[in-house]
């Protein structure tokens, strides 16, 4: 697949990919044959998150996932947001923002994270951090990008609230729990772990230590990473008051392997090195990156799942899998990134998962996974030094 390298306008450098796809044109006798035409990584994008907004995005502005029989989800609405922004759709943001509001902001802040729309009542009212922080990250770049300053205040009422409501102390300073409910235990999902945002949530909380939280994030991968020749972080753990990763106990409810939580960790770490340009996620990216190909390589494929030793736990593969790893896949090994895109990742496979209306996550990584790869989010992501409220 050939590749254009060229340069946007503000210096931030743009790959813009070639992609064969396959269309049916008419034949004089009624037949179907096979054009070949280009498709530029926007037009992708564009029709990625249109077909995403019709099959996923009432028009109340609830996204609803089929495989939840409908249900809502906090990750779903802040998906939505945080695409929409990128995406420059403003009509969407509001309404999407408007409904999550209603209908899961919590008293202190935080998001409900599972409403039910057949009683029309929130199932669940306690929270999930990645969600909250999409939602205040959504909201800072909305300020920006829409030019709506109270979006910022409402930011930064979000962050205040994830680190008071949604955190856990250590000795170096604190770290965002998996959700309001989590203290006690000290539960942290290390993929709610987003040292992008922090230069945004640092303007937006000045007290709050967001630095050193960033800090311990970068040493509690290097210790997941660290455990085993093949080691893969967990979806879920517990931390110490001394800051050190521990399992969970045998038999929590919650999932002590790496799945479709973890594997997001790849990309947050991509992103701070593109973003931010922080040398310390670009090095955990590319180590997590060496992992997983050293994975592929023994088994043949990216696995869904693979315990904390790098065991896998089965032979499933997922659009979601491939997307998460592509940025850093295409920054540390173009050659693999290549492949991906013309095999998981090409256009057969992105026209099946359009069509598809009970594909929400994979619908959602894709679009991730390309638009950073392809460098579309760098150019499309303001600078926090624009934050005003």
């Amino acid at each position: 697949m050939p590749f254009r390298r060229g340069r946007h306008p503000h210096g931030v450098t743009l790959l813009a990919v070639v992609v064969p796809l396959l269309v049916l044109t008419g034949a004089g006798d009624g037949a179907c044959q096979t054009a070949r035409v280009t498709v530029s990584p926007e037009t992708r994008l564009d029709a990625l998150w249109a077909s995403y907004r019709d099959r996923y995005v009432l028009p109340t502005g609830e996204v609803v996932d089929p495989m939840r029989q409908g249900q809502v989800t906090s990750e779903a609405q802040s998906y939505a947001l945080v695409r929409a922004v990128w995406m420059r759709d403003d009509a969407t943001f509001g309404r999407v923002l408007a409904w999550t509001e209603t209908h899961l902001r919590r008293p202190d802040g935080l998001h409900s994270w599972l409403w039910d729309p057949a009683t029309a009542r929130v199932l669940d009212a306690n929270s999930a951090t990645d969600a909250d922080i999409d939602i205040a990250y959504a909201l800072a770049m909305a300020s920006v990008v829409f030019d709506r300053p109270a979006y910022a205040t409402q930011a930064r009422d979000v962050v205040r609230a994830i680190r008071t409501r949604a955190s856990v102390t250590v000795s170096a300073g604190w770290f965002p729990s998996a959700g309001n409910w989590a203290g006690d235990e000290r539960v942290i999902n290390l993929s709610y772990f987003y040292p992008y945002a922090v230069p945004w949530f640092e303007r937006l909380d000045p007290e709050g230590g967001w630095g050193a939280t960033r800090t311990l994030g970068y040493g509690l991968v290097q210790q997941a990473l660290d455990a085993g020749p093949l080691a893969v972080p967990a979806d879920f753990n517990q931390l110490s008051a001394d800051g050190l990763l521990e399992p969970l106990r045998e038999g929590h409810a919650l999932s002590r392997i790496f799945s479709y939580d973890a594997i997001r960790i790849s990309w947050r770490l991509e992103m701070a090195c593109r973003l931010v340009g922080d040398a310390q996620a670009c090095r955990l990216s590319e180590a997590l990156v060496d992992r997983m190909r050293a994975l592929a390589r023994r088994d043949g494929r990216l696995a869904t799942q693979y315990s904390v030793d790098g065991a896998a736990r089965n032979a499933e593969e997922s659009t979601s899998v491939y997307a998460a790893f592509l940025p850093a896949v295409a920054r540390v090994a173009p050659e693999v990134a290549r492949d991906w895109r013309t095999t998981h990742l090409g256009m057969e496979a992105l026209d099946a998962l359009m069509r598809a209306t009970n594909r929400y996550y994979d619908a959602n990584w894709a679009w991730f996974g390309l638009a950073a790869a392809d460098g579309i989010l760098e150019a499309r992501t303001p600078s926090p030094d624009r934050l005003r409220w």
